[in-house]
């Protein structure tokens, strides 16, 4: 899919490992009942963004919030903050929801197709984003691809670097 067919803001990037692509803000309601912008976040953390799509949440997405929260300690400490996306309703995200994450709910879909975690039939797919905090996209991986996180360390790699990476984030060396 082209960037402009997904809509994300596109833009030179400031870091030599960004994409140049900012995963765009989004206002959407958390299983809690409240509301959540990832606009909160701009300027204050790096995100590890997983978006479930619509089917029920099983197989790498799973064993990938497993390994989420198994390092959820060491991504705090690092800086991270994970959010869960999932393309489904309250009712049906209320039954099965064990981890400590917030669920953010894209029922309609639309955040999902912003930025292009569809497959190839345009339903909502598993994808996961990890980004600096100023939401400029480092990673964007599908399950079925070789760079797909099969540790919590592998997720912590990318926010080491994408930390490395952010020149707002770290004072000049002299």
């Amino acid at each position: 899919m082209s960037e402009e067919a997904i809509e994300l803001d596109v833009g030179r990037g400031r870091s030599p490992g960004g994409s140049g692509r900012l995963f765009p803000d989004a206002t959407l309601p958390v299983l809690d009942g409240d509301q959540l912008s990832l606009q909160r976040y701009r300027g204050r953390a790096p995100l590890v963004l997983l978006m479930l799509g619509a089917a029920e949440i099983t197989g790498p997405a799973a064993a990938l919030l497993d390994l989420l929260d198994g390092a959820r300690d060491a991504i705090s400490a690092e800086g991270g903050v994970v959010l869960a996306i999932a393309a489904i309703d309250p009712e049906t995200a209320a039954h099965g929801w064990r981890w400590p994450f917030p669920l953010l709910l894209d029922h309609e879909a639309a955040l999902h197709r912003r930025v292009g975690a569809v497959d190839a039939g345009g339903a909502p797919a598993t994808t996961l984003f990890i980004t600096d905090r100023f939401r400029e996209i480092y990673a964007d991986l599908r399950p079925d691809e070789a760079g797909w996180p099969t540790t919590g360390g592998d997720v912590l790699e990318w926010l080491t670097f994408v930390e490395i990476q952010c020149p707002e984030c770290n004072p000049p060396e002299f």
